[in-house]
């Protein structure tokens, strides 16, 4: 079955990645051109939909460009922490292992990208946070 994974580049622009099958870790890293990601699942209330945002886990050690609609998905207005580069936006899904991201229908992924496309950020100052390790002796 057809999966349409949406690409959300630094710049704005959207960008569909079809598959067929659920993304391994090494594409997920080939696509957003990083060595390591992390996930963070959301619920989008006004949609009734719940996705995962898959991005670079080393964003705040790189020149990498804030992205702003990510940002503001990804909460921005609330705990003032961004996204930078490329983000890949799928949905969630339970399964008896567990919640799994994957790609959206053609349908849901048309009504994901003008969600995204109508993201209001203009008016927001995004500031790319401090990165900071925090070692805890045993």
């Amino acid at each position: 079955m057809k999966q349409v994974n949406i690409l959300l580049k630094s710049n704005g622009e959207l960008k569909r990645i079809i598959t067929d099958k659920k993304m391994s870790v090494n594409e997920y890293t080939d696509i957003l051109n990083c060595d390591y990601i992390d996930i963070k699942g959301l619920k989008l209330d006004e949609l009734n939909l719940n996705i995962s945002l898959v991005f670079d886990d080393e964003f705040l050690f790189t020149d990498k460009a804030i992205n702003k609609k990510a940002s503001v998905l990804f909460g921005y207005k609330q705990h003032e922490e961004v996204l930078c580069g490329d983000v890949l936006v799928q949905k969630d899904i339970e399964t008896p292992e567990g919640i799994i991201a994957v790609g959206f229908n053609e349908e849901e992924a048309t009504v994901i990208e003008a969600y995204i496309e109508n993201l209001k950020y203009e008016h927001i100052k995004f500031i790319k946070q401090e990165p900071c390790a925090k070692f805890i002796p045993f």
